[in-house]
């Protein structure tokens, strides 16, 4: 942790310390970058890895959202539902880039990997939208990205992988693989899997990676120590949506045929994998459809915040927010395009990480983002 001492002589008004460790890491990322124009002592201060660390722990773990646009090319806009201000959610603008991917794939620590699809292959690339630093990761490409999580042992940033082969005449066959970010070998095989997750939700949890898998009713779980699989069941019902964290336990949500009742249920015994129904969500149909074309189907996902459930609502360019009494509590809409909701979070971070310089094609502040 970086020092305290060594502070400047003490000026009228509050102790220096006080305003560094108790307000200034406190601040969003772009409030705290202004305040280190006031003066050399804050700017030294609020620069330490100790310091950084520290100011990462206070942001809070939002979710992402994705807007898509066209304007001479094609846009993703990285945004983040912000609900601290409860009378008045709001979508909070983190970063624009222009064609450099049509989709984020994961997130760990305000770290995001990005992937762009061409003629059936997935590119990826990684960026923190925060610092605006933006690199290229080729050696990923024909690979599926399963899991982003950081390595504890090793404090190494990895992704897990698989791959999946066709061999003539018989059933596909997947191969799972780890890469580490900044690696400049290929991704190492750790083993073979007879079904992978077909879903899109992770969720990080006692040092695992969970996902649900509507193929075998049942979650796929990955420890990211061990390098081992194993699975839970689910909750005693069948074609669950995906998984979400709540709470420190996993929650996983089920929606009727055409996306008017959400039923959540939350894991209350990790050992003994029981399982209680928390709520069940009638969504305000008339007001859905409101703000939606006559005819247009929609799609509904549920969060977590600070133990609050969220459910999100999207088709095109709305995002509906509605709470866990049926009310719409707040609607978005995206000025270029749509919008869509990810089952990530993001907690934007200042950290610097040394994997960055040794990609390919580094860039900060500099194309793709606008």
């Amino acid at each position: 942790m970086a020092t305290r001492s060594a502070l400047p002589p003490r000026r009228r008004g509050l102790p220096e310390e006080l305003v560094v460790w108790e307000i200034l890491v406190r601040l969003p990322p772009k409030p705290l970058l202004r305040c280190r124009l006031v003066c050399r002592a804050w700017r030294r201060l609020t620069s330490t890895r100790g310091f950084l660390l520290a100011h990462h722990r206070h942001q809070p773990s939002l979710p992402l959202v994705v807007g898509y646009g066209c304007d001479g090319g094609s846009l993703l806009d990285i945004l983040t539902l912000d609900r601290r201000d409860a009378a008045r959610p709001r979508l909070h603008p983190v970063a624009r880039l222009k064609n450099a991917a049509h989709f984020v794939s994961a997130s760990c620590d305000g770290i995001l990997i990005l992937n762009m699809t061409n003629c059936g292959e997935f590119y990826y690339s990684v960026c923190n939208p925060t610092t605006r630093q933006f690199a290229d990761l080729p050696m990923l490409t024909g690979f599926f990205v399963m899991g982003f999580y950081q390595h504890r042992p090793t404090g190494e940033y990895r992704l897990l992988l698989y791959y999946q082969f066709r061999p003539e005449g018989s059933e596909d066959r997947y191969a799972c693989y780890v890469y580490t970010l900044g690696s400049s070998e290929m991704p190492r095989c750790i083993g073979w899997m007879e079904e992978v997750a077909t879903c899109t939700a992770v969720v990080l949890l006692h040092g695992s990676l969970h996902w649900y898998n509507y193929k075998t009713d049942k979650i796929l779980i990955f420890n990211t120590a061990s390098e081992s699989f194993w699975s839970m069941r689910q909750a005693d019902k069948m074609n669950g949506n995906d998984l979400f964290e709540i709470d420190g336990t996993l929650g996983i949500y089920f929606c009727n045929d055409d996306a008017t009742i959400v039923d959540i249920w939350v894991l209350q015994d990790y050992k003994t994998e029981f399982w209680s129904l928390k709520h069940r969500i009638e969504l305000p149909v008339p007001d859905i459809k409101g703000k939606l074309d006559d005819g247009d189907d929609w799609s509904a996902m549920v969060l977590s915040e600070d133990g609050d459930v969220l459910v999100l609502v999207y088709y095109r360019q709305w995002l509906l927010y509605i709470g866990t009494d049926g009310k719409l509590l707040a609607s978005f809409q995206h000025d270029v395009g749509c919008h869509y909701n990810t089952p990530l979070k993001l907690k934007q971070s200042l950290v610097p990480h040394a994997f960055f310089p040794l990609l390919k094609g580094y860039v900060v502040n500099a194309r793709p983002f606008i």
